[in-house]
Protein backbone atom coordinates (compact mmCIF):
# COMPACT_ATOMS: atom_id res chain seq x y z
CA UNK A 1 0.00 0.00 0.00
CA UNK A 2 2.85 2.42 0.71
CA UNK A 3 4.58 1.59 -2.30
CA UNK A 4 1.38 2.09 -4.60
CA UNK A 5 0.74 5.31 -2.69
CA UNK A 6 4.31 6.60 -3.51
CA UNK A 7 4.01 6.24 -7.13
CA UNK A 8 0.71 7.73 -7.22
CA UNK A 9 2.45 10.58 -5.66
CA UNK A 10 4.83 11.00 -8.07
CA UNK A 11 2.58 10.47 -10.85
CA UNK A 12 0.45 13.48 -9.57
CA UNK A 13 3.61 15.68 -9.10
CA UNK A 14 4.36 14.51 -12.60
CA UNK A 15 1.49 15.12 -13.98
CA UNK A 16 0.47 18.64 -12.97
CA UNK A 17 4.07 19.82 -13.81
CA UNK A 18 3.65 18.92 -17.00
CA UNK A 19 -0.30 20.18 -17.39
CA UNK A 20 0.97 23.57 -15.86
CA UNK A 21 4.41 23.82 -17.89
CA UNK A 22 2.08 23.20 -21.14
CA UNK A 23 -0.81 25.58 -20.07
CA UNK A 24 1.91 28.36 -18.97
CA UNK A 25 3.61 28.18 -22.93
CA UNK A 26 0.42 27.59 -25.27
CA UNK A 27 -1.11 30.20 -23.22
CA UNK A 28 2.13 32.74 -23.73
CA UNK A 29 2.03 31.97 -27.31
CA UNK A 30 -1.74 32.63 -27.45
CA UNK A 31 -0.80 36.16 -26.13
CA UNK A 32 2.02 36.39 -28.32
CA UNK A 33 -0.48 35.62 -31.52
CA UNK A 34 -3.33 37.70 -30.61
CA UNK A 35 -2.02 40.58 -28.22
CA UNK A 36 -4.45 40.20 -25.61
CA UNK A 37 -3.86 41.44 -22.02
CA UNK A 38 -6.20 38.24 -20.35
CA UNK A 39 -4.01 35.93 -22.27
CA UNK A 40 -0.65 36.52 -20.88
CA UNK A 41 -2.17 37.32 -17.00
CA UNK A 42 -3.86 33.86 -17.52
CA UNK A 43 -0.33 32.35 -18.62
CA UNK A 44 1.36 33.98 -15.70
CA UNK A 45 -1.34 32.42 -13.50
CA UNK A 46 -0.21 29.12 -14.74
CA UNK A 47 3.33 29.94 -14.22
CA UNK A 48 2.71 31.04 -10.67
CA UNK A 49 1.17 27.18 -9.80
CA UNK A 50 4.90 25.46 -11.59
CA UNK A 51 6.75 25.66 -8.21
CA UNK A 52 3.36 23.72 -6.19
CA UNK A 53 1.60 20.59 -6.69
CA UNK A 54 -0.70 19.28 -4.16
CA UNK A 55 0.12 17.99 -0.55
CA UNK A 56 2.85 19.36 0.75
CA UNK A 57 5.64 19.30 -2.14
CA UNK A 58 7.27 22.48 -0.79
CA UNK A 59 6.60 24.05 2.09
CA UNK A 60 3.24 25.49 2.76
CA UNK A 61 4.04 28.94 3.30
CA UNK A 62 5.79 29.07 0.07
CA UNK A 63 3.08 27.48 -1.20
CA UNK A 64 0.31 29.87 0.68
CA UNK A 65 2.08 32.74 -1.21
CA UNK A 66 2.20 31.12 -5.05
CA UNK A 67 -1.56 29.65 -4.72
CA UNK A 68 -2.40 33.46 -3.50
CA UNK A 69 -0.62 34.82 -6.57
CA UNK A 70 -2.08 32.23 -8.88
CA UNK A 71 -5.29 32.68 -7.74
CA UNK A 72 -5.57 36.36 -8.13
CA UNK A 73 -4.01 36.13 -11.77
CA UNK A 74 -6.64 33.90 -12.82
CA UNK A 75 -9.28 36.11 -11.20
CA UNK A 76 -7.83 38.98 -13.00
CA UNK A 77 -7.32 37.01 -16.77
CA UNK A 78 -10.93 35.76 -16.79
CA UNK A 79 -12.42 39.33 -15.89
CA UNK A 80 -9.98 40.66 -18.13
CA UNK A 81 -11.57 37.80 -21.06
CA UNK A 82 -15.23 39.43 -20.08
CA UNK A 83 -13.82 43.17 -20.45
CA UNK A 84 -12.51 42.59 -23.88
CA UNK A 85 -15.28 40.71 -24.80
CA UNK A 86 -18.01 42.82 -23.79
CA UNK A 87 -19.70 45.76 -23.02
CA UNK A 88 -20.12 45.06 -19.26
CA UNK A 89 -18.87 47.88 -17.03
CA UNK A 90 -16.08 46.43 -15.02
CA UNK A 91 -14.46 48.92 -12.55
CA UNK A 92 -10.71 49.00 -12.36
CA UNK A 93 -11.06 48.45 -8.82
CA UNK A 94 -12.56 45.00 -9.32
CA UNK A 95 -10.00 44.38 -11.37
CA UNK A 96 -7.18 44.88 -9.25
CA UNK A 97 -8.31 45.21 -5.84
CA UNK A 98 -9.48 42.01 -4.50
CA UNK A 99 -6.33 39.86 -6.14
CA UNK A 100 -3.65 42.39 -4.82
CA UNK A 101 -5.58 42.15 -1.25
CA UNK A 102 -4.84 38.73 -1.38
CA UNK A 103 -1.48 38.21 -2.31
CA UNK A 104 -0.68 40.92 0.46
CA UNK A 105 -2.74 38.56 2.54
CA UNK A 106 -1.13 35.01 1.48
CA UNK A 107 2.25 37.02 2.05
CA UNK A 108 1.62 38.03 5.56
CA UNK A 109 -0.11 34.87 6.88
CA UNK A 110 2.84 32.93 5.51
CA UNK A 111 5.46 35.44 7.26
CA UNK A 112 3.63 35.35 10.45
CA UNK A 113 1.88 32.15 11.17
CA UNK A 114 4.69 28.68 10.93
CA UNK A 115 2.74 25.68 11.14
CA UNK A 116 0.41 25.90 8.30
CA UNK A 117 -1.10 29.05 6.70
CA UNK A 118 -3.39 28.06 4.26
CA UNK A 119 -6.03 30.76 3.87
CA UNK A 120 -4.96 31.80 0.47
CA UNK A 121 -6.97 28.54 -0.45
CA UNK A 122 -10.23 29.35 0.91
CA UNK A 123 -10.40 33.02 -0.11
CA UNK A 124 -8.55 32.35 -3.37
CA UNK A 125 -10.96 30.05 -3.89
CA UNK A 126 -13.90 31.73 -3.22
CA UNK A 127 -12.45 34.72 -5.38
CA UNK A 128 -12.57 31.93 -8.13
CA UNK A 129 -16.19 30.74 -7.33
CA UNK A 130 -17.31 33.99 -8.07
CA UNK A 131 -15.12 34.44 -11.16
CA UNK A 132 -16.40 30.88 -12.20
CA UNK A 133 -20.26 31.89 -11.73
CA UNK A 134 -20.50 34.84 -13.99
CA UNK A 135 -17.78 33.50 -16.86
CA UNK A 136 -19.93 30.15 -17.46
CA UNK A 137 -22.80 32.85 -18.36
CA UNK A 138 -20.84 35.47 -20.06
CA UNK A 139 -17.99 32.92 -21.95
CA UNK A 140 -20.91 30.57 -23.05
CA UNK A 141 -22.26 33.90 -25.30
CA UNK A 142 -18.95 33.64 -27.33
CA UNK A 143 -17.75 30.42 -27.26
CA UNK A 144 -20.99 28.43 -26.83
CA UNK A 145 -20.57 24.96 -24.60
CA UNK A 146 -17.37 25.43 -23.84
CA UNK A 147 -17.23 29.01 -22.35
CA UNK A 148 -20.27 27.63 -20.41
CA UNK A 149 -18.09 24.28 -19.24
CA UNK A 150 -14.75 26.70 -18.90
CA UNK A 151 -16.73 28.73 -16.37
CA UNK A 152 -17.83 25.36 -14.70
CA UNK A 153 -14.68 23.89 -14.45
CA UNK A 154 -13.28 27.08 -12.79
CA UNK A 155 -15.70 27.08 -9.91
CA UNK A 156 -15.66 23.72 -9.29
CA UNK A 157 -11.84 24.39 -9.04
CA UNK A 158 -12.60 26.85 -6.76
CA UNK A 159 -14.76 25.41 -4.29
CA UNK A 160 -12.72 22.46 -4.07
CA UNK A 161 -9.41 24.52 -3.75
CA UNK A 162 -11.29 25.80 -0.69
CA UNK A 163 -11.66 21.74 0.40
CA UNK A 164 -7.95 20.97 0.34
CA UNK A 165 -6.72 22.39 3.31
CA UNK A 166 -8.70 20.12 5.78
CA UNK A 167 -8.43 17.12 3.26
CA UNK A 168 -4.58 17.45 3.46
CA UNK A 169 -4.80 17.89 6.95
CA UNK A 170 -7.17 14.76 7.17
CA UNK A 171 -4.70 12.19 4.98
CA UNK A 172 -1.86 13.54 6.79
CA UNK A 173 -2.77 12.29 9.72
CA UNK A 174 -4.59 9.13 8.92
CA UNK A 175 -3.07 8.19 5.42
CA UNK A 176 -6.53 7.89 3.94
CA UNK A 177 -7.87 9.68 0.72
CA UNK A 178 -4.63 10.45 -0.22
CA UNK A 179 -4.55 8.64 -3.34
CA UNK A 180 -8.23 9.45 -4.26
CA UNK A 181 -7.61 13.24 -3.47
CA UNK A 182 -4.40 12.91 -5.78
CA UNK A 183 -6.35 11.51 -8.76
CA UNK A 184 -8.97 14.24 -8.05
CA UNK A 185 -6.49 17.22 -8.52
CA UNK A 186 -4.48 15.69 -11.58
CA UNK A 187 -8.19 15.03 -13.50
CA UNK A 188 -9.25 18.55 -11.80
CA UNK A 189 -6.27 20.77 -13.28
CA UNK A 190 -6.41 18.69 -16.95
CA UNK A 191 -9.70 19.55 -17.09
CA UNK A 192 -9.70 23.28 -16.41
CA UNK A 193 -6.30 22.85 -18.69
CA UNK A 194 -8.35 21.78 -21.24
CA UNK A 195 -11.27 23.88 -21.75
CA UNK A 196 -8.83 27.19 -21.31
CA UNK A 197 -7.17 25.74 -24.36
CA UNK A 198 -10.63 25.45 -26.46
CA UNK A 199 -11.49 28.78 -25.56
CA UNK A 200 -8.37 30.41 -25.69
CA UNK A 201 -7.57 28.80 -28.89
CA UNK A 202 -10.37 29.91 -31.15
CA UNK A 203 -9.93 32.19 -34.04
CA UNK A 204 -12.21 34.55 -32.30
CA UNK A 205 -10.29 34.74 -29.36
CA UNK A 206 -6.71 34.90 -31.11
CA UNK A 207 -8.10 37.63 -33.49
CA UNK A 208 -11.53 37.95 -32.66
CA UNK A 209 -12.72 38.13 -36.24
CA UNK A 210 -14.28 35.56 -38.81
CA UNK A 211 -11.50 34.82 -41.46
CA UNK A 212 -13.61 31.82 -42.95
CA UNK A 213 -13.90 34.45 -46.15
CA UNK A 214 -11.17 34.62 -48.24
CA UNK A 215 -9.90 37.19 -51.00
CA UNK A 216 -7.61 39.67 -51.93
CA UNK A 217 -8.60 43.09 -52.91
CA UNK A 218 -7.04 45.95 -54.96
CA UNK A 219 -7.99 48.87 -52.44
CA UNK A 220 -5.99 50.68 -50.20
CA UNK A 221 -5.55 54.08 -48.85
CA UNK A 222 -8.24 55.72 -47.15
CA UNK A 223 -11.19 56.72 -49.06
CA UNK A 224 -14.47 59.25 -47.45
CA UNK A 225 -17.44 58.33 -49.21
CA UNK A 226 -20.78 59.48 -48.04
CA UNK A 227 -23.69 57.21 -47.09
CA UNK A 228 -25.15 57.67 -50.92
CA UNK A 229 -22.26 55.77 -52.09
CA UNK A 230 -22.06 53.29 -49.11
CA UNK A 231 -23.87 50.73 -51.81
CA UNK A 232 -21.91 50.79 -54.52
CA UNK A 233 -18.91 50.51 -52.55
CA UNK A 234 -20.51 47.66 -51.01
CA UNK A 235 -20.60 45.74 -54.16
CA UNK A 236 -16.88 45.94 -54.84
CA UNK A 237 -15.97 44.55 -51.38
CA UNK A 238 -18.87 42.20 -50.01
CA UNK A 239 -17.32 39.07 -50.30
CA UNK A 240 -14.27 40.20 -48.58
CA UNK A 241 -13.43 39.88 -45.02
CA UNK A 242 -14.12 43.67 -44.13
CA UNK A 243 -14.25 44.65 -40.52
CA UNK A 244 -16.99 47.00 -40.27
CA UNK A 245 -17.83 49.47 -37.60
CA UNK A 246 -21.76 50.79 -38.17
CA UNK A 247 -24.49 52.85 -36.73
CA UNK A 248 -27.71 52.41 -39.31
CA UNK A 249 -25.95 50.77 -42.40
CA UNK A 250 -26.07 46.97 -43.43
CA UNK A 251 -23.24 44.91 -43.76
CA UNK A 252 -22.48 42.19 -45.96
CA UNK A 253 -23.16 38.89 -44.96
CA UNK A 254 -19.36 37.93 -44.99
CA UNK A 255 -18.31 40.66 -43.17
CA UNK A 256 -17.02 41.27 -39.38
CA UNK A 257 -19.58 43.59 -38.07
CA UNK A 258 -19.62 45.69 -35.09
CA UNK A 259 -22.74 48.13 -34.16
CA UNK A 260 -22.61 51.04 -32.21
CA UNK A 261 -25.18 51.21 -30.21
CA UNK A 262 -26.21 51.77 -25.66
CA UNK A 263 -29.46 49.84 -26.32
CA UNK A 264 -29.66 46.11 -26.30
CA UNK A 265 -27.87 43.40 -24.68
CA UNK A 266 -24.70 44.64 -22.93
CA UNK A 267 -23.28 41.41 -23.62
CA UNK A 268 -23.37 41.04 -27.09
CA UNK A 269 -20.21 40.84 -28.49
CA UNK A 270 -21.53 42.59 -31.56
CA UNK A 271 -22.50 45.89 -29.58
CA UNK A 272 -19.81 48.34 -29.25
CA UNK A 273 -20.92 51.58 -27.18
CA UNK A 274 -20.39 54.98 -28.88
CA UNK A 275 -17.94 55.62 -26.10
CA UNK A 276 -15.71 53.20 -25.91
CA UNK A 277 -13.37 54.05 -28.91
CA UNK A 278 -10.53 52.62 -27.65
CA UNK A 279 -12.63 49.29 -28.44
CA UNK A 280 -12.50 50.33 -31.90
CA UNK A 281 -8.86 51.12 -32.01
CA UNK A 282 -8.01 47.35 -30.30
CA UNK A 283 -10.16 45.68 -32.65
CA UNK A 284 -8.61 46.81 -35.30
CA UNK A 285 -5.38 46.17 -34.30
CA UNK A 286 -5.99 42.78 -33.77
CA UNK A 287 -7.63 42.37 -36.94
CA UNK A 288 -4.54 43.55 -38.70
CA UNK A 289 -2.17 41.52 -37.02
CA UNK A 290 -4.25 38.57 -38.57
CA UNK A 291 -4.42 40.06 -41.96
CA UNK A 292 -0.37 39.86 -41.86
CA UNK A 293 -0.85 36.04 -40.52
CA UNK A 294 -3.03 35.11 -43.52
CA UNK A 295 -1.87 37.44 -46.22
CA UNK A 296 -4.81 39.15 -47.36
CA UNK A 297 -5.35 42.85 -47.91
CA UNK A 298 -7.32 44.34 -44.69
CA UNK A 299 -10.25 46.26 -45.32
CA UNK A 300 -11.71 48.02 -42.26
CA UNK A 301 -15.17 50.73 -43.28
CA UNK A 302 -16.39 52.94 -40.29
CA UNK A 303 -19.74 54.51 -40.08
CA UNK A 304 -21.69 56.52 -37.57
CA UNK A 305 -19.27 59.30 -36.79
CA UNK A 306 -21.96 61.52 -36.45
CA UNK A 307 -23.61 59.22 -33.84
CA UNK A 308 -20.22 59.14 -32.08
CA UNK A 309 -19.75 62.59 -31.79
CA UNK A 310 -23.37 62.73 -29.46
CA UNK A 311 -21.30 60.74 -27.13
CA UNK A 312 -17.68 62.01 -27.41
CA UNK A 313 -15.34 65.17 -27.65
CA UNK A 314 -14.04 66.07 -31.47
CA UNK A 315 -10.70 65.20 -30.30
CA UNK A 316 -11.25 61.92 -29.16
CA UNK A 317 -13.09 60.84 -32.50
CA UNK A 318 -10.25 62.60 -34.60
CA UNK A 319 -7.51 60.42 -32.42
CA UNK A 320 -9.53 57.37 -33.04
CA UNK A 321 -9.67 57.70 -36.85
CA UNK A 322 -6.29 58.61 -36.87
CA UNK A 323 -4.96 56.08 -35.03
CA UNK A 324 -6.96 53.12 -37.19
CA UNK A 325 -5.18 55.38 -40.38
CA UNK A 326 -2.23 54.89 -39.28
CA UNK A 327 -2.82 51.29 -38.56
CA UNK A 328 -4.74 50.76 -41.97
CA UNK A 329 -1.62 52.87 -44.22
CA UNK A 330 1.22 50.58 -42.14
CA UNK A 331 -0.45 47.45 -43.35
CA UNK A 332 -0.76 48.51 -47.07
CA UNK A 333 -4.71 48.31 -46.44
CA UNK A 334 -8.20 50.29 -46.87
CA UNK A 335 -9.58 52.40 -44.46
CA UNK A 336 -13.54 53.21 -45.79
CA UNK A 337 -15.03 55.95 -43.61
CA UNK A 338 -18.82 57.11 -44.42
CA UNK A 339 -19.60 60.69 -43.38
CA UNK A 340 -22.70 62.59 -44.34
CA UNK A 341 -20.49 66.26 -44.62
CA UNK A 342 -24.12 68.23 -43.99
CA UNK A 343 -24.47 66.35 -40.35
CA UNK A 344 -21.02 67.35 -38.81
CA UNK A 345 -19.43 70.67 -38.10
CA UNK A 346 -17.78 72.34 -41.40
CA UNK A 347 -14.81 72.94 -39.55
CA UNK A 348 -14.07 69.32 -37.89
CA UNK A 349 -15.25 67.92 -41.65
CA UNK A 350 -12.66 69.78 -42.53
CA UNK A 351 -10.14 68.39 -40.03
CA UNK A 352 -11.80 65.09 -40.51
CA UNK A 353 -10.55 65.13 -44.35
CA UNK A 354 -7.06 66.68 -43.54
CA UNK A 355 -6.70 63.96 -40.81
CA UNK A 356 -7.75 60.91 -43.00
CA UNK A 357 -6.42 62.04 -46.02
Amino acid sequence: MGELMAHTYEISVIGLGIIRLVAAFLFLYAYYKSKRKSALIIALSWIATIPTTTFGFIDMRIENIFIGLAFALWYTGILSIIKEETTIPIPRESLLIPPILLVVFAIAQSIFEKYFPEDAYYLGGLLTVVVGSIGMRVLSTRYGKDGKRLGAMILITGLISMLYPPVYQYAIATQDLLIGAQIVAVALGFGVFYFYYRVIFTPHFLFGHKMGTTGVSKLTGVHIISPEDYENVKGEIENLPVLAFLRSLKPAEAWNAFFFTTVGDISARNHTPPTDLYKVTETVNRYITEARRSGFNDIVLIEGIEYLRLYNEFPSIAKMLSTVRDYVISNKGALIVVIDKNALDEKEYAILRRILE
